[in-house]
């Protein structure tokens, strides 16, 4: 691994991810330059004179300024878009630069030194708007998380390099220099933005979501927006901005009244100054991103407040007193709330915003850094000017200050940790979720039935013919028929009875059928946990089933960590791609046990946003989970969905859960378990490349009588290279079980002459089934009946009722319409897919040109599957749907 590498993997930079946050990193870097010289020419005229008086005036002149300088941005970043404001903002700032250096070289009074003064806080504003409004909409709320404490910490250095000119800086005439160089930095940024929207698109695309439930009050959305989010943000930003020129102000000012020579004031002020932004570097790149997986959202987010309310407590708990004790006292309190709100505060408000639409992040963050940080500035300076005016501005009352407003921000940022989550759950919310009608309930009879006649209607669940009466007969029962329901979930073999069993208990709201449920649920046999989570969603979760479903989770990870060792150690991509679909089915079981542990819509919200295709709804449902459920099961869930390779996965689940205790290999472990906790195709894969010795033969015992063709194959496969590899093994396994022989002799006379593998593979290739997994695929095998015609025969008439799909294994297919050939289909093809989905009269006939092989798929035996596979359904409509556009758009033509 390259020392990149490892630096990148130290910070939680993704390989793909290099190249845009070292761009990022490096338009911090150059707008830190720029704005630091500018600080430092504006700090060296103003502490000349009077700074009690002065400071107080720049800081009202320039929040003045800021405001309006905050409208003007807004007002174009909504009429020209983003990346066009952007760059002419770096325009902007350039002019003022040089607008500066004249102020700078023309005079050196105080109404200079405030222009000098608002002029830095108004390009600060703007390089912030614009640095953040394009990071914002490049990147989405997970990958801010990671990210932004480090694009951000590349002002740091900056910063750091500009507070050690302020110490060599002696004579105004050397301040021209420094906005010579800033010049030059806004320019060298100027370039880097565009080479990052070269890369990305710096556009704001508006989302739809649905209506919030709990908005902003109408009169007030003028000024917050419609998401209390923002509104409680922006109060907090307010209050931040006026403990922050609090404590800015008393430090300058006892530093004054410590040096009195202006040399030393800016020396100690430079020193300062470098050791603030070289600490807030160095806990931006390697403790705010560990911080948040570590601690949490919340306590980072309210880390500002609490500390420093516990240094203001620490001054009056040490009574210090003298004017260098006090300079010291406040030159710590500035060096703490520079690095939290730097370190610590600024990327997690960045963060909060990420849930919003792009065009509600984007005023969001223009009104808290644009009106409310500047406003707060500003009652903060005309206070401040106010109080040095008339009998001074005692400590205590400083103090008192603080307080105060420390703790009103405490309140509002407490307050915006609950809108965050609010905002996370609006994001990943079906849009017409309130329109959702509920299901019915069936009618339950009062009149007892026999025993015998419930048993039997039970055995008839997996009759397609009967199944229906019998199920609407055993609702209307209802809890008369629970006793025998709940000894059929218990006692019985049959996985088609099982499943219906299960969604008849779901539909009873009784706690003796959640009771049954959830011992289903408890089975070591994992389809049957499947079938009993799918029914538990009609309930509630209760507080006393929780520690069940706590181990449960646990067990499932335990299986999710020794899956991915097994992914990992495995060189046959077949059988790594056929894990994967097993961890697939483990997070979707992961997510039913979290249905009965937290708020089971915000984790059926969640659950939807990870498989969403858009990427920040993605993003948002993960960041919903992270603030929801226990932080271990969160980063385990985490790491099943991230895009990663296996090893890496494999090697944070034993951080997570210790190392693996699982002894035997993989394939045997899936041979073992089998059908209990593999799908047929897995345990196919697995067969294949098993090689089983007299002491291990004994597991392949129970899949050569397996129901599923595939598996059964595949078993006798290493039964015959057993019997090859070692005879006298074979012999004492035959002496054993004699059955063994006949079973051979039996499958090589009946087995058909196209292999379930191979008709695995046929349907692989096909259109239709292509983005379907093995896994899936291999529960159609059983449906698939091979049939053959002869050439010219007519296998359907237009007109006849279509109630089945054709797959073409080998021959030629004409599709015609009287005289007229529409189409030909050879071997892979398939056609009368419509037929799967409805049973409407044939558009055309169907002849046989040469003599063919195919499968056919009959509409009632596929409706099974896609009630079982939900995958199957969504491919055969992702399909239908590219035909009918490529239909639409040859019409259009």
């Amino acid at each position: 691994m390259t020392l990149l590498a490892r630096w990148q993997q130290l910070v939680g930079i993704r390989a793909e991810e290099g190249r845009t946050v070292g761009l990022f990193f490096l338009h911090n870097f150059l707008l830190g330059i720029g704005t630091i010289l500018v600080y430092v020419s504006a700090n060296v005229i103003l502490l000349e004179n009077h700074p009690e008086r002065n400071l107080p005036l720049a800081y009202g002149v320039s929040a003045l300024a800021m405001l309006a300088a905050g409208r003007i941005y807004a007002h174009y970043e909504h009429h020209l878009g983003l990346q066009r404001v952007a760059v002419r903002v770096l325009l902007a700032v350039v002019v003022l630069t040089g607008v500066l250096g004249v102020l700078v070289y023309a005079g050196h009074s105080v109404a200079a030194a405030v222009a000098i003064m608002a002029g830095y806080r108004v390009i600060y504003l703007l390089t912030n708007l614009e640095f953040w409004g394009v990071s914002a909409v490049v990147f989405d709320v997970r990958q801010s998380r990671r990210l932004f404490s480090v694009i951000s910490s590349g002002d740091m250095p900056a910063k750091a390099l500009g507070a050690v000119l302020a110490i060599l800086i002696h004579h105004h005439t050397e301040l021209l220099w420094l906005l010579l160089t800033a010049f030059g930095a806004y320019l060298a940024a100027l370039l880097t933005l565009r080479a990052t929207s070269r890369r990305h698109e710096v556009a704001v695309q508006p989302a739809r979501r649905a209506t919030r439930q709990e908005a902003v009050a109408p009169g007030l959305q003028r000024w917050f927006g419609s998401s209390r989010l923002v509104l409680s943000m922006c109060l907090s930003m307010l209050a931040i901005a006026i403990v922050t020129t609090g404590v800015e102000y008393s430090f300058f000012v006892n530093v004054k009244h410590r040096f009195h020579d202006q040399a030393l004031v800016m020396r100690y002020v430079g020193g300062v100054l470098v050791l603030t932004y070289l600490v807030a570097l160095l806990m931006k790149l390697l403790l705010t991103g560990q911080a948040l997986d570590r601690v949490g959202m919340r306590r980072v987010l309210l880390a500002l407040p609490v500390v420093m309310l516990g240094a203001l407590a620490l001054f009056g708990s040490l009574h210090l007193g003298g004017v260098a004790n006090t300079m010291l006292y406040f030159c710590g309190l500035f060096l703490t709330l520079e690095v939290l709100r730097r370190a610590v505060f600024d990327p997690v408000f960045l963060v909060l915003f990420q849930p919003l639409s792009p065009p509600e992040r984007l005023e969001a963050h223009t009104l808290a850094k644009g009106v409310y940080e500047p406003l707060g500035m500003g009652l903060a300076g005309v206070a401040l000017f106010l109080l040095s005016s008339g009998q001074g501005l005692t400590q205590g009352m400083m103090f008192a200050w603080l307080g105060v407003f420390l703790l009103v921000v405490l309140f509002y940022l407490h307050r915006t940790y609950g809108h965050y989550l609010a905002e996370l759950q609006h994001a990943v919310r079906r849009r017409f979720a309130d329109d959702a009608v509920p299901a019915p309930t069936s009618e339950v009879e009062n009149t007892p039935a026999a025993p015998a006649e419930i048993r039997q209607l039970i055995a008839t669940l997996p009759d397609k013919a009967r199944r229906a009466a019998a199920s609407a007969r055993l609702s209307r029962l209802g809890t008369t028929a629970l006793p025998l329901l709940t000894e059929a979930l218990r006692t019985s073999t049959d996985e088609h009875i099982i499943r219906r069993v299960a969604q008849l208990c779901g539909r009873l709201p009784v706690a003796a059928s959640r009771q049954a449920l959830v011992e289903l649920v408890r089975q070591p046999n994992l389809f049957r946990r499947e079938a009993g989570l799918r029914a538990l969603r009609s309930f509630d979760p209760a507080v006393a089933d929780e520690p069940v479903f706590q181990d449960l989770v646990q067990e499932e990870l335990r299986l999710g960590q020794e899956l991915l060792h097994g992914q990992a150690a495995a060189a046959d991509m077949t059988l790594r791609d056929s894990l994967e679909y097993e961890l697939t089915r483990l997070q979707q079981r992961v997510f039913g046990l979290l249905l009965q542990l937290y708020p089971p819509q915000l984790i059926a919200d969640a659950q939807r946003g990870v498989a969403h295709a858009a990427r920040e709804r993605q993003a948002n449902a993960l960041e919903m989970l992270d603030n929801l459920i226990a932080r271990p099961v969160y980063q385990a869930l985490q790491t099943l969905l991230d895009v990663a390779p296996p090893a890496a996965k494999a090697r944070r689940f034993e951080n997570l859960l210790g190392p693996t205790v699982a002894s035997t290999p993989l394939t045997e472990t899936i041979i073992r378990r089998g059908s209990a906790a593999f799908s047929d195709w897995t345990i196919a894969v697995a067969l294949r490349q098993w090689h089983p010795t007299p002491y291990t033969i004994d597991a392949l015992l129970p899949h050569l009588n397996s129901a599923s063709p595939l598996v059964q194959e595949s078993a006798l496969a290493v039964l015959d290279r057993f019997a090859h590899d070692a005879p006298e093994g074979f012999q004492y396994l035959l002496t054993a079980h004699p059955t063994l022989a006949s079973l051979r002799m039996h499958h090589a006379a009946s087995a058909s002459r196209i292999s379930a593998a191979e008709r695995v593979a046929l349907l692989k290739n096909t259109a239709l089934f292509a983005a379907t997994p093995e896994n899936v695929l291999s529960s159609i095998v059983p449906i698939m009946k091979e049939v053959t015609f002869e050439s010219g025969h007519q296998i359907f008439a237009k007109g006849d009722l279509g109630t089945s799909l054709f797959i073409v294994y080998e021959g030629e297919v004409g599709i015609f319409t009287g005289a007229q050939q529409l189409a030909t289909f050879q071997a892979g093809d398939f056609f009368g897919e419509l037929a799967l989905l409805d049973a409407e009269p044939r558009s055309a006939s169907a002849i046989a040109q040469s003599p063919v092989t195919a499968f056919r798929l009959d509409q009632e035996d596929f409706y099974d599957v896609m009630e079982e596979r939900g995958e199957v359904l969504r491919n055969i409509l992702r399909v239908l749907c590219q035909r009918l556009r490529r239909q639409n758009e040859a019409v259009k033509l």
